[in-house]
């Protein structure tokens, strides 16, 4: 069980008071106005016209809402905090009930945390590994179009490129000139830039690092934002925000047939690859998927319904990662994605959905694997003739009470990140 004195390095005041703001400015008049003009475009969409797009509509509308306000809401450079942001799944802690809030096929292996600067400011981040995460990263992006867009990678580091001190801890130096013998340094440029901060997970007992940040050097700080501030630049954002994760699907991958991966492809930075696609499953429907072992530090399978909103994992087998899966007898791994129990151990619950996105992600590949590699078959079968279709040696789960052991062990450990002080907090 999880130890009630172990608090989550994401439960912090910081965080607690960016979500109690934007949970109360959402609800302001103007937004909520501004949130019902985006609801029109929403509802003109292709997507609102099949049922899982017409059911998730509002759920994906609110969860974009959220995730622009908890940005903005952490949008000052010259007081910058380390918030957690684009999670989906709904929260009590901190004696209030977030919602959640996501963008883009969010993965529930990951905390991503956010970090205003200012391109003529310089920062240090610090920070403590525990139990350390497959993969952290840490990316500065620039060009954003007031908050949206997906940006362009400035410069990354990763876990494989810090080195820590004998307690965990490290530093990361952000300001626009050169590393120039600095070992972790990340170089800016001038203009708004967000630092973006990825711990993934291979094994939910793993743990975020601990992060804070400090402005060490810049232009004169102008006084702090007023929540009428805050509210109007939400409304002048919300249109664009929401129509340009609304179009996400359109171009992501060329939104491809239904049934088959493009990928995989590299991540801007280095730090990993991606293979994603369309489902679209009739009753009685599975789809196959088998990959070889890469030797990577992180691998993951997630689905979300067609606004590329993830279903809630915490009870559902809608995503397995490195340590969830179980391998076939000759190392490769065959993940089963279909609406009822299939009987393999790999099943990937479509959740209620008979159409959405699927995602692969690699990440800490070992340098000489070969990507075109990675993916060896994607196939349909009728669920009735899966035996048949199943590589030799793919692991079963065919008792009712070794799946319920499986559903059981990832609910405690989901709410571990979720652990907090409340001695420390308030």
């Amino acid at each position: 069980m999880t130890d009630p004195r172990e608090s989550s390095p994401v439960a912090t005041a910081d965080q607690c008071e960016a979500e109690r703001l934007a949970l109360q400015l959402i609800e302001e008049p103007a937004v909520r106005a501004a949130r019902e003009t985006a609801r029109a475009g929403l509802r003109a969409d292709p997507v609102a016209r099949c049922t899982d797009g017409y059911l998730g509509l509002d759920r994906a509308l609110d969860q974009w809402v959220l995730a622009l306000a908890m940005r903005i809401v952490n949008a000052d450079a010259a007081r910058p905090l380390v918030i957690w942001n684009v999670y989906n799944p709904p929260r009590a802690w901190f004696g209030h009930t977030y919602p959640g809030a996501a963008v883009a096929i969010d993965n529930p292996d990951n905390f991503n945390r956010e970090i205003p600067i200012d391109g003529d400011a310089a920062y240090v981040i610090r920070g403590v590994f525990a139990k350390k995460a497959a993969q952290f990263t840490v990316e500065i992006v620039a060009g954003f179009e007031g908050y949206s867009g997906l940006g362009k990678t400035l410069a990354a580091l990763t876990s494989q490129q810090i080195t820590p001190d004998g307690n965990g801890a490290f530093a990361i130096t952000v300001d626009r000139a050169p590393a120039n013998g600095r070992t972790h340094h990340l170089q800016s440029e001038p203009g708004k830039l967000w630092i973006f901060v990825r711990d993934s997970m291979s094994d939910w007992l793993q743990s975020p690092a601990s992060l804070t940040v400090e402005r060490v050097a810049g232009p004169p700080i102008p006084p702090a934002r007023t929540n009428k501030t805050i509210i109007d630049d939400i409304v002048a954002n919300l249109d664009g925000w929401v129509s340009f994760w609304r179009s996400f699907k359109d171009g992501f991958l060329g939104y491809p047939e239904p049934n088959r991966l493009v990928g995989p492809n590299g991540r801007p930075g280095g730090w990993g690859f991606l293979a994603g696609g369309r489902f679209r499953l009739s009753d009685g429907e599975a789809l196959i998927i088998t990959v070889v072992e890469t030797g990577a530090a992180y691998t993951g399978f997630q689905i979300a319904d067609p606004w590329t909103i993830s279903p809630d994992p915490d009870t559902r087998l809608v995503s397995l990662n490195k340590s969830q899966v179980s391998a076939n007898s000759d190392g490769s791994i065959t993940y089963v994605l279909c609406a009822s129990d299939p009987g393999v151990h790999n099943w990937i619950d479509t959740a209620g959905l008979t159409e959405g996105w699927m995602m692969l992600r690699w990440q800490g590949v070992p340098a000489a694997s070969d990507p075109a590699l990675f993916v060896r078959s994607v196939e349909i079968v009728q669920l009735a003739h899966l035996s048949s279709f199943l590589p030799n040696g793919t692991p079963r789960l065919e008792f009712l009470q070794d799946r319920a052991a499986q559903i059981a062990r990832r609910i405690e450990e989901h709410a571990r990140r979720f652990a907090e002080k409340k001695a420390a907090l308030f």
